[in-house]
């Protein structure tokens, strides 16, 4: 039995009532059983104008029915100005588009706010400072509650401009400095564990990373924890910095494999030079993962799909998304603390990956 499919006539203690409340009730569900929309819902639930007393009645009688509750989300909304966060990004458009990553992450981010009655305010900027142009305005403009930000980079002026404005926000990032800014934080430990151990096993003890760029300063830990947990299991590592571009995954790939003493596992930084350095190592006939083994450290649909298919860890990106849009409507309100860690990433084992020749 789903959500608000309850027949009328089974409200009571029974078995029926029990499963009922077990089962997670959302404002959607609520809207949907007594055909309103979720936002006169929501002035309801919170005691705010804009619907009549019999309407705010009737939510209220249902929602103590199934047993609804408001998550800590919908309670900072309540409590916000505009009941809107921001997202800025500072990357090319063609590659947002075909990485796996922020499309991946954004839909987690916009069903979560779907579920509080909320919206996302999206833009797409150049690289080369625009984006703090677009924080700055939206800022003064009080356009949103708060901001998720990506790609933290060496002092990086978004923080310092968003606490001097004033306006919250939440860092997806790999570390957690006392700033007194809000952090998901997802360590590369984790990862770097997860894939080590895995070619490890295989037998491989040389090893190629082809990295992002070493601006952001998740690939820079990335980079020292690789070394570092590699240099504890006996294992040589050689880095070379990408882009996250197809384009630069290939020739990167094409150099790595040309060299007199090729590695036997490339480890790509992201699904989408993963797919290129397959397809390369294939056009010069070095067979995967009998030659060399190929891993990404995002996994999606393309490594799934791409013959074979390509190792990798599924870094939980929507269910991260979700996390991140809960804790900066949390912040908004001043409820829980700044730090969270991240859901833990899974690797997914597959025929790209194989024993070292």
């Amino acid at each position: 039995m789903t959500n608000g499919s309850v027949p009328d006539g089974e409200a009571g203690d029974g078995p029926a009532s029990s499963t009922r409340r077990n089962q997670r009730v959302t404002i959607s569900d609520l809207a949907r059983r007594l055909h309103i929309s979720k936002a006169s819902v929501s002035y309801a639930l919170n005691g705010r104008a804009g619907v009549s007393e019999e309407t705010r009645q009737r939510v209220l009688n249902l929602a103590e029915e199934l047993g609804f509750h408001p998550n800590s989300a919908a309670v900072a909304l309540s409590a916000s100005r505009t009941r809107t966060i921001g997202i800025v990004i500072a990357r090319d458009p063609a590659l947002i588009s075909t990485e796996a990553f922020y499309m991946r992450t954004l839909v987690g981010i916009e069903q979560y706010l779907n579920e509080v009655d909320s919206s996302l305010l999206l833009r797409l900027t150049g690289e080369h400072g625009e984006d703090l142009d677009v924080l700055r305005r939206w800022s003064r403009q009080g356009r949103v509650d708060g901001f998720i930000l990506f790609d933290e980079h060496d002092d990086d002026p978004r923080i310092p401009l968003l606490k001097e404005a004033g306006v919250p926000c939440v860092v997806v990032s790999s570390n957690a400095p006392d700033d007194s800014v809000g952090r998901l934080i997802s360590s590369p430990e984790e990862t770097v564990t997860l894939l080590l151990d895995h070619l490890v096993e295989l037998g491989h003890r040389d090893i190629a990373h082809i990295s992002g760029p070493f601006t952001f300063i998740h690939e820079q830990l990335r980079v020292q924890i690789l070394q570092e947990q590699a240099a504890l299991r006996g294992i040589a590592v050689r880095h070379v910095e990408g882009s996250y571009r197809y384009d630069d995954g290939a020739e990167l790939t094409r150099q790595l494999l040309a060299d007199p003493n090729p590695p036997t596992a490339i480890v790509l930084g992201n699904d989408l030079m993963a797919v290129a350095a397959l397809r390369v190592a294939m056009d010069l006939g070095t067979a995967v993962p009998g030659e060399v083994s190929i891993v990404a450290w995002d996994d999606s649909p393309l490594c799934e799909l791409a013959r074979p298919g390509i190792t990798a860890v599924d870094q939980k990106t929507m269910e991260r998304g979700r996390a991140a849009a809960d804790l900066l409507l949390r912040i908004v309100t001043g409820d829980g603390e700044l730090h969270e860690e991240a859901p833990a990433g899974e690797l997914r084992p597959r025929a790209s990956s194989g024993p070292a020749a």
